[in-house]
């Protein structure tokens, strides 16, 4: 006998989900995107556990027939290609013929469907990919899919799922990026009977609202753009476009759909952050919701099973046109942009980064500022051995025989020791002061005389209550109010200033991402069940992080730029970070002068 065999086709059909169905997010994604090709305007998405005991997507669209039913079972049956010629026009979101078979070889699932046109609807149960039963029952109009069980008969691959949490979230954000495509239909995202997310349907800046929360909504501008046509023909770009005030530490919004296909290509992110360059502090991404229009023929949305990824024919004039359309909604919204090199970043007094219109040129005027082939005052006489020359009272300002001696890249604080030369990072260094005051209990609180209102979007106000122990021991005093609403009433002092109410909001986002995917020692596995000791780190780092993060992009003036030094001085415990990364470079300057061939006593 020969050595090759033919697969079985269970067994061909379970290989063939693994592509297709990866998680419960990906089962999420696929019935949603039948629903929308459906025309539903509606669509309600329900789960239990994150997904893998119960998925139920229903919809008023189109509908099927009992014989439609039957079919849409089977592997690679579609109503929305028929010749290989259509590949090149396509304007449906699925066209395999994999989700639905794929989803039902690995689970137990129920379809329920009828047109609006027939008096009756059909019920179809299904195990396995193995169809257990039609029948004939009355109806609403449209579709309603439930999977139940997900991976019951492929153990192997239920190991291989992500913690329950980031389950969760995965449904979450998919959902998420589903309404921002679709922002003319209403979605409802609900788990265990529980409203997690519900957009109107009534336009992008609304879906927004809806999703991110209205102060969200209120800062963000409208990009409209139509490049001339080319021999790859007319690209569009339309969405809105967050100020810079609405910058992110994660690229977690940064949304974009191509022809209305959620997407995810680095590409289009890196052409956004040219948009944004010198508006925004280092390591910061801007807020974006962008959808691409482009003739079909121009793109392949076949690259990848789940159709997440896509390729472009020619993508550097897309990438020139999403640029091109956010600079010009940027400079229509009164900021200073320019099309060439040499950016200008912008300073506000009254805040950092403030989305103020700026002047080419423009500085941090309170520091003095280093750039490479320059040197500050009294830095030759450092170097040479002798001591810096104070003016003033500088001399009470810094360490005994320290001088600070100015910035680095708006980023770094460059200082003298009696024996060494310090570049320290600001935003590290912060962050190890603010870790070492909670861990040693310095750290207080502060009421607010009036609460503030913390809008969170959905996965965030998912995880809120089961951090909500954790924060309040940190310092932060609040209570849900509404569905995603969080009403802050205190805060913890930092380095002896309150922070701000809006850390929050972040610091959740950092902790869920920092905890939720357990201990794989240990087995935990979800949220819920991350012990209080390791939230509470989490959130520690987190608070340092946030605020490290904040005081570091604003100017320091020199007595500030000086009490860090005096930190730096008092605690050698502040030379790491909360992550483990140093805070300071020091360079004797014995290095120096054995470097350039010189000695101490002959700087000649």
């Amino acid at each position: 006998m020969g050595i090759i065999v033919r697969l079985d086709p269970v067994v061909a059909s379970q290989i063939a989900a693994g592509e297709v169905v990866e998680s419960p997010a990906s089962v999420v994604k696929e019935l949603v995107e039948n629903s929308l090709d459906a025309g539903a305007d509606r669509v309600v998405i329900e789960f239990e556990d994150s997904g893998l005991s119960l998925v139920r997507v229903s919809d008023n669209g189109t509908g099927m027939d009992r014989q439609d039913a039957e079919y849409c079972l089977q592997r690679f049956t579609t109503s929305k290609l028929k010749d290989i010629s259509e590949l090149s026009t396509l304007s449906t979101l699925g066209f395999r013929g994999e989700a639905l078979p794929s989803i039902a070889s690995c689970s137990r699932i129920i379809l329920k469907t009828r047109p609006a046109s027939a008096p009756a609807g059909t019920v179809l149960e299904a195990e396995a990919g193995e169809i257990l039963s039609i029948t004939e029952a009355g109806l609403p109009a449209g579709t309603s899919v439930t999977v139940r069980d997900l991976f019951f008969n492929t153990p192997a691959r239920l190991k291989f799922v992500r913690s329950r949490t980031r389950e969760r979230q995965a449904i979450i954000e998919m959902v998420e990026r589903l309404a921002f495509s679709y922002p003319d239909k209403q979605f409802v995202l609900l788990s265990s009977g529980k409203t997690i997310l519900r957009t109107s349907g009534q336009g992008l800046r609304n879906a927004i609202a809806d999703v991110y929360g209205p102060e969200a909504a209120s800062s963000v501008t409208e990009v409209e753009f139509e490049s001339s046509s080319s021999a790859h023909g007319a690209i569009g770009v339309s969405g809105f476009a967050g100020m810079p005030s609405l910058y992110r530490n994660r690229r977690d919004r940064q949304i974009f759909s191509v022809n209305s296909r959620p997407v995810r290509n680095a590409m289009l992110g890196w052409a956004l952050d040219d948009a944004f360059s010198g508006l925004l502090p280092p390591r910061t991404y801007p807020v974006a919701v962008m959808d691409i229009r482009i003739p079909p023929c121009e793109i392949d949305v076949n690259v990848h099973p789940t159709k997440a990824e896509i390729r472009f024919r020619n993508e550097r004039s897309v990438r020139s046109a999403l640029t091109g359309a956010v600079r010009v909604a940027l400079s229509k919204a009164g900021l200073h942009v320019e099309t060439a090199a040499g950016w200008s970043g912008m300073t506000d007094r009254t805040g950092p980064y403030s989305h103020r219109p700026g002047r080419k040129g423009d500085e941090l005027p309170t520091e003095k500022l280093l750039f490479p082939g320059t040197l500050v005052r009294d830095l030759d006489r450092v170097l040479t051995g002798g001591k810096p020359a104070p003016s003033g009272d500088e001399s009470l300002k810094c360490p005994p025989g320290w001088a600070y001696l100015g910035s680095l890249l708006h980023t770094y604080l460059v200082a003298a020791s009696p024996d060494s030369l310090l570049i320290i990072d600001k935003h590290a260094f912060m962050e190890a002061q603010v870790y070492q005051e909670f861990l040693l209990g310095r750290s207080g609180r502060q009421e607010l005389l009036m609460g503030e209102m913390i809008a969170l979007d959905p996965r965030d106000a998912d995880a809120y209550e089961h951090l909500r122990p954790s924060l309040e021991e940190l310092g932060f005093s609040s209570r849900l109010v509404g569905q995603r609403t969080v009403m802050v009433i205190g805060v913890p002092l930092v380095l002896g200033q309150p922070v701000n109410p809006e850390t929050l909001r972040e610091i959740i986002a950092q902790v869920v991402d920092q905890v939720a995917d357990g201990d794989p020692k240990t087995g935990v596995r979800c949220l819920q069940r991350v012990s209080p000791e390791r939230i509470m780190q989490s959130a520690r780092i987190a608070t340092a992080a946030c605020h490290g993060s904040i005081r570091a992009k604003e100017t320091l003036h020199e007595d500030e730029a000086c009490q860090l030094l005096w930190g730096a001085y008092r605690d050698p415990a502040l030379r790491i970070c909360p992550h483990g990364r140093p805070t300071i470079k020091e360079i004797r300057f014995a290095d120096i002068h054995k470097f350039f061939g010189r000695t101490s006593q002959s700087p000649s």
